[in-house]
């Protein structure tokens, strides 16, 4: 279980270093596998607020300080009300949820889907609600937020700060609102440091890999966990 747990936190790692997305949209689908849904989910929002805050400082300069407090207020007045909701779903119900928002997200994050209906301040209140929702049942927020910063026109560098910066703030309280993963001390600890190896190896690699297939692939791993771990709960 260890070793899983390490093998699916490197390559989360790995996808959101060298493509930009996808630490929970690739790491999640391997984590409920080795965990179970409940315990993947806990400790996927533990270690993301790692990557948001490594992520943050990198990218600091650029952030959209009023864009992200527009996003983040109503997430994280949504996210305990959303989790007290979950942490009652059994385990083969809360397997399937994950398992369709992260198909859905991969999806949607690669279909690059825009809508006016998520413009503006109503828009930013929506897909913040939704954002919450979608990160306390799979540990992923960021499609309906990418959706969000796409239709306002943002650029690359912006989207990427402000993204960290709602993140950040959006794991720390969902992280309080479901608790710690009871996780044994040894998997936390291999957890940690495939993360830490994962973002180290991802920058050298990401000179490497051309950006258009470095994000391919990182959605369609995603695509293909989650349908595993959708597929799984209705076989029971």
């Amino acid at each position: 279980m260890t070793l899983l747990v390490a093998l699916a936190v490197l390559t989360g790692a790995l996808a959101q270093s060298v493509s930009g997305i996808g630490f929970s949209l690739v790491c999640v689908p391997f984590l409920i596998g080795a965990l179970g849904a409940h315990e993947a989910i806990q400790l996927s929002v533990v270690l993301s607020v790692v990557v948001n805050l490594v992520l943050l400082v990198r990218h600091r300069l650029d952030v959209d300080r009023r864009g992200a407090l527009l996003l983040l207020t109503p997430a994280v007045l949504a996210t305990p009300v959303a989790a007290l909701a979950v942490r009652s779903l059994p385990d083969r119900p809360a397997q399937a949820a994950a398992g369709a928002v992260v198909l859905l997200g991969a999806a949607l994050l690669a279909l690059g889907v825009r809508s006016p209906a998520v413009q503006g301040t109503g828009g930013a209140v929506a897909v913040g609600l939704v954002a919450a929702v979608t990160n306390v049942v799979a540990g992923v927020g960021g499609p309906p937020v990418a959706l969000w910063a796409a239709n306002a026109g943002w650029s690359a560098d912006r989207t990427r700060a402000t993204l960290q910066a709602f993140f950040l703030g959006l794991n720390a309280v969902a992280a309080a609102s479901l608790g710690p993963p009871p996780t044994g001390g040894a998997t936390i600890a291999a957890a940690v440091g495939a993360l830490g190896l994962g973002l180290l190896l991802g920058g050298p690699l990401a000179r490497r890999v051309p950006e258009q297939i470095a994000r391919r692939t990182t959605l369609a791993l995603a695509a293909v966990g989650g349908l595993v771990v959708l597929l799984r709960a209705a076989a029971g």
